[in-house]
């Protein structure tokens, strides 16, 4: 089974000087070659291929490699939200990654904090990793957000969700060792 995915040149070019981060790649039996900025991934697996794939798109998002090495767990999962699904307005898709963002960044942080999940904005899009359950939880949190809920609506939200986490017994996020970036 065969694949590829799209990097910018930028990603290309810090890829190419991560090799601890390539090595833990191919380590999933999935063979990859980069040409200028095309990484083709050839694997028997498919599990192994998507999780490979998903590693490759959160460093293309912007996530650091240890983050991004993350989602070879089979627990971890990527959701990039495209802001083109909101609106095609320029000005609009602005507006609304500043409202994830928030002041000096303290919205993002505070939805990272909240939902023990990492969040990224880049270009059109948004970002968010976690377990699957808290990846469900921080993207309708910021899906809210973006349909023009009051911040404090998100975390209502949040808090809302982990409790219902809690009462049925998961209640699993990221370990201190994995906040790292």
């Amino acid at each position: 089974m065969e694949d590829q995915i799209l990097l910018t040149r930028k990603s290309a070019e810090l890829l190419a000087e991560k090799p601890k981060f390539l090595k833990k790649l191919r380590d999933t039996s999935v063979k990859l070659s980069i040409k200028e900025n095309v990484v083709i991934l050839e694997a028997e697996s498919a599990s192994n291929l998507l999780a490979v794939k998903n590693c490759l798109v959160a460093f293309n998002r912007g996530f650091g490699t240890a983050v991004a090495a993350m989602l070879l767990n089979d627990e971890y999962d990527i959701q990039v939200i495209n802001l083109n699904d909101y609106t095609t307005s320029k000005k609009r898709q602005y507006e609304l990654k500043a409202r994830v963002i928030g002041s000096r960044g303290a919205i993002k942080d505070r939805l990272s904090r909240a939902t023990s999940c990492f969040i990224k904005v880049k270009g059109k899009t948004i970002s968010i990793i976690g377990t699957y359950q808290r990846l469900a939880i921080a993207f309708e949190a910021v899906d809210a957000i973006l349909n023009g809920a009051k911040h404090e609506t998100a975390f209502v939200i949040i808090n809302k969700r982990l409790g219902e986490l809690y009462i049925n017994g998961s209640s699993r996020g990221i370990s201190e060792e994995t906040t790292g970036d």
